[in-house]
């Protein structure tokens, strides 16, 4: 059996992939996160776990030493992004680790991409959004790497990742209970959305697929979901009405010169570990997500006309979602109420 070390095993995606591959017996796992006290939770279970440091290329290489493959899947600032590409990508091939797939994300091709884009349309790292920069500059750099290494490399762009701990979820139904929600343009814009397990199910085929190294797939659901779709039945859930929630009309948005300079900022290589520091520090403190304000990226996600294909990772992946978006409601309905969400009764 492959053993597939998970870094990033403690956050939303990677507790996931962790439970996931445990519980269908894909792989052995060792859950790979930054501290102790994150994996914490699995110290009465089997699962192996170690404490590394994505920025540490000897940390992570110890970590990876005895892993076939390996799946990153942190999140982080867009500083923290291009640092950990470089030191994961050499602590796999240090530790002989055959595949790494890379969790990228969609918005390489921005938030709202022109209609017929695909995994073959040309990368732009000039965008206003310095998260997609650093991602773009992400895969470019393990394409780099790869093309002299012994680790191959796939990388995956999922869209907007729902389901079971989802911030979106969580920010969205929390925004309703403080009377704090919105929509955009009725919540008529296209969400790339995909649900955790689909996105599990990606990372599985992507291990064992022939003949992808150095490729990237676009993953998503099957269905075309708008943002209305997706708050819903949240909404309806928590008693609440779509229609009674603040609509905002944005034909134009201008930024302001604080989110002009923030990202400018996030951009810049010099003053990014010093913005890593300080988000990641007020992260520790934030309980309870809301739904993201309104700014130029939320804008630009919520004003989306276009689906993003899948068909690459049909055809070379074998990637069919494996769970409709009817089934992933109901699912992320059943969590939402185990959290101790006021749901009413349908």
């Amino acid at each position: 059996m492959l053993k597939v070390g998970i870094i990033g095993a403690s956050g939303f995606i990677g507790s996931r992939t962790r439970e996931i591959f445990c519980v269908e017996n894909i792989a052995q796992v060792k859950a790979i996160a930054r501290s102790s006290s994150s994996l914490s939770h699995l110290a009465h279970t089997n699962l192996e776990s170690c404490v590394a440091d994505a920025l540490d290329t000897t940390s992570l290489e110890n970590a990876l030493a005895d892993c076939d493959m390996a799946i990153y899947c942190a999140a982080g600032s867009p500083w923290f992004l291009k640092q950990t590409a470089v030191s994961t990508y050499k602590a796999a091939e240090k530790a002989r680790v055959r595949r790494l797939i890379y969790l990228s994300t969609a918005v390489v091709h921005g938030q709202a991409p022109p209609v017929g884009t695909n995994e073959s349309s040309p990368l732009n790292d000039r965008q206003f959004i310095a998260y997609n920069n650093a991602k773009v500059w992400v895969e470019r750099k393990l394409l780099q790497l790869s093309e002299k290494g012994t680790t191959e490399v796939v990388m995956l762009r999922p869209g907007i990742v729902v389901g079971p701990g989802s911030t979106w979820i969580t920010g969205f139904a929390n925004s309703l209970l403080s009377g704090t929600a919105y929509l955009v343009d009725q919540g008529q814009g296209i969400c790339n959305s995909i649900y955790i397990d689909n996105l599990v199910h990606a990372m599985r085929l992507a291990l064992t697929a022939s003949d992808v190294n150095r490729q990237a797939f676009l993953v998503g659901d099957a269905e075309t979901v708008t943002w209305a779709d997706l708050y819903q039945p949240i909404a309806h859930s928590l008693g609440t009405d779509l229609s009674q929630l603040t609509n905002i009309n944005c034909p134009e948005f201008t930024p302001t010169w604080k989110e002009q300079l923030r990202e400018g900022l996030k951009n810049s290589n010099l003053l990014g570990s010093l913005l890593h520091f300080l988000s990641s520090q007020r992260k520790q403190h934030l309980q309870f997500p809301q739904q993201p304000a309104l700014n130029q990226e939320m804008i630009w996600l919520y004003q989306c006309q276009y689906k993003l294909p899948h068909q690459k990772a049909q055809e070379q992946l074998n990637y069919s979602p494996i769970v409709s978006f009817e089934e992933a409601c109901d699912r992320t309905k059943e969590w939402l109420a185990s959290e101790g969400y006021p749901l009413i009764s349908a």
